[in-house]
Parts: C-alpha cells; structure tokens; sequence
C-alpha cells in the first residue's frame, strides 16, 4: 500500500512540476524567454596594444600603441589609443660622405576601427595626430648645424589585418596598412606599406 501511495505522490508532483512548467512559458512546453542584453555590455570591451618595427639603410621606426575600444556589432570594434614611436632616417650626405640623420620622438593619439570582412581577416583604419619632437642636421639655411623643433602631422592609415586566437577572448594580430595622407612629417614610408603587431582581448 504504501509503495501506491508513493507512486501517486511522485505522479501528483511531476503532474504539479509540469503544469508550472507550461505556466510559466506562456502555455508552450520547454519554451524559455531569452532576454537581450541592452547598454554597456564588459564582455565586448577591447583592451590591448601594438609595436611597430621597421629597420632598413639607416631607417628605423620603433613604437607601441596601447588601446581600448569596444565590439559595438560581431563584426565590427572601434577606438582609442595613445601611441610612441621612434624614427631615424637618413637626410643628409656631407662632402665627406658622412651620413646625418633626422630623428623624431612621436606621441600619437588615435582613433581606430576594424571590420571582419571573412572570418579572422578584417579591414582596418587608424587617424593619428602626430606630436613630434624634431632634431634635424641642418638649420634653415642648409648649413649643418642641428636644430630641434616641434611639429604636428596627421595621418590616416588604411589596410589589412589578420587575427589568430591565442585563446579564450585573447588574440594576436598583424596589421599591413599605408598612410594615405603623407604629410611632411609622416613617421610612414612612402614607398611601402608598414606593417604593425599586438595582441588583444575581446577583439
């Protein structure tokens, strides 16, 4: 008798589970609400970083950049930087055939976007405004004799770039980008495109 009453126990209380169930979700058995996350979301905030090194007769441009942004669509991130490069490059030959160089210390905030046109490839675009310590060889005239000066640039950088998942939500990437405007002070050569590494989460 008392294994009947049992058995009727667990039918009344599947019986009683299954009619909550259906009760709240609207009538539709295993049927559950999903809410959309709305607002700020820390899950799609991008936070990381990139070097630059570029070496080749006399060129040098050495420099990081650490970034923050946010993932706004899947495919789709942008943001903010502040960024330091080093550059040296060749300007100036003397009758003596001894070689001087320019050099710049460069401070760049920035503003970054990136879209993923197919799978871990993605476009990118950078705007950076150059601040820029100067030392040059020769003075205005043309006579060797080093000034220091302080100038601005601005550059808009275009190109292509690559993701590899390192794991969980952190990645590795390498960016091939040209700047399009080429201004006088242009830490970016003209010739070529330059090419930029870093690893970040969330991107």
């Amino acid at each position: 008798m008392k294994y009947v009453v049992f058995a009727l126990l667990m039918l009344v209380g599947h019986s009683g589970a299954m009619a909550q169930e259906i009760y709240n979700s609207s009538g539709k058995a295993n049927y559950k609400n999903k809410k959309k996350k709305t607002g700020y979301d820390p899950d799609k905030l991008v936070l990381g970083g990139g070097i630059n090194l570029a070496f080749g007769s006399g060129y040098a441009n050495l420099g990081a950049s650490p970034i923050v942004g946010y993932r706004f669509m899947k495919k789709f991130s942008a943001g903010v930087g502040l960024g330091y490069q080093y550059y040296k490059y060749p300007s100036y030959v003397d009758p003596s055939n001894n070689v001087h160089f320019d050099y710049m210390n460069i401070i760049y905030p920035n503003v970054w976007a990136r879209y993923f046109v197919f799978r871990n490839i993605f476009l990118t675009s950078t705007y950076e405004y150059d601040i820029i310590n100067l030392r040059e060889p020769l003075d205005r005239f043309g006579n060797l004799n080093e000034t220091r000066t302080k100038v601005t640039n601005s550059c808009m950088l275009l190109g292509l770039g690559l993701r590899q998942s390192l794991g969980g939500r952190v990645s590795f990437y390498g960016e091939l980008f040209y700047d399009l405007l080429q201004g006088d002070y242009s830490p970016y050569p003209k010739s070529s495109p330059a090419l930029r590494f870093g690893v970040a989460a969330g991107l």
